[in-house]
């Protein structure tokens, strides 16, 4: 891990790792408060089989992005279809399961706020799940060279945070700022992270956090295309930022 003034950038295969019961997985902790992230918990999740339902904390919602795999989300009397390239929403109180069908289900999972913080959201009983499929969705400009899709934000019931995938050709941003915390799952490719006067090389399944405020940006210095899950909070547009 390399960690700096408002920013983190955690390898692949870091983190704290925990299996899940008869064999069913694990999820592996990569982005928390250890890295200074105040709104949000970034983890990897790996489902082989069918597991005990989860039991989704009160306070926080769960938005999740199928990396690889398909299988299905299950809660309460919801059956929602994953395939790579899905977002999902899982509200407080809500318990689920996820059952991959065939090869293992990988999940970029947030949950937010953080399990236990003071701000939680407190409601009386589960809320419905939403699937949202980047292929459905709109492209949207983010400058020269760049673009996302926005998959899960208030627009479909998620009330902490937005997220989206970005998609990123040859090119370096102008450095920004941003009003939200953010943090990044690298999809696809490999690039660069600004910030701070470090130049941090990052690649296919690194973690990336950003605090508000901490000017920065992203370099694509190859000819493919650098693919990012990102999430932050408070909920907003990935184009709102301010050029330094």
């Amino acid at each position: 891990m390399i960690r700096g003034d408002g920013f983190a950038v955690v390898a692949p295969g870091e983190g704290t790792t925990v299996a899940l019961p008869s064999g069913a997985g694990s999820i592996r902790v990569t982005i928390d408060d250890t890295v200074g992230c105040r709104n949000l918990v970034q983890r990897l999740l790996m489902i082989r089989g069918p597991g005990r339902k989860e039991p989704a904390t009160p306070g926080s919602e769960e938005i999740g992005y199928v990396a690889s795999g398909t299988g299905r989300l299950v809660a309460g009397d919801q059956t929602l279809a994953l395939e790579g390239g899905t977002g999902f929403l899982v509200p407080p109180c809500t318990p689920f399961q996820l059952l991959p069908a065939g090869e293992p289900l990988i999940v970029v999972s947030m949950l937010s706020p953080p399990p236990g913080k003071a701000d939680s959201v407190s409601v009386g009983e589960a809320g419905r799940c939403v699937a949202v499929r980047a292929t459905e969705r709109e492209r949207l400009p983010a400058g020269e060279s760049r673009y996302f899709k926005l998959l899960v934000e208030p627009s479909v019931g998620c009330r902490r945070v937005t997220q989206f995938v970005g998609f990123i050709e040859q090119s370096r941003a102008p450095e920004h700022v941003h009003p939200y915390e953010e943090v990044v799952h690298v999809l696809e490719g490999e690039g660069t992270l600004h910030a701070a006067g470090e130049r941090i090389p990052f690649e296919r399944g690194a973690g990336i956090f950003l605090a508000p405020g901490r000017p920065h940006c992203l370099e694509n210095g190859t000819r493919g295309t650098l693919q990012l899950l990102g999430v932050f909070s408070p909920a907003g547009s990935p184009a709102d930022k301010r050029e330094q």
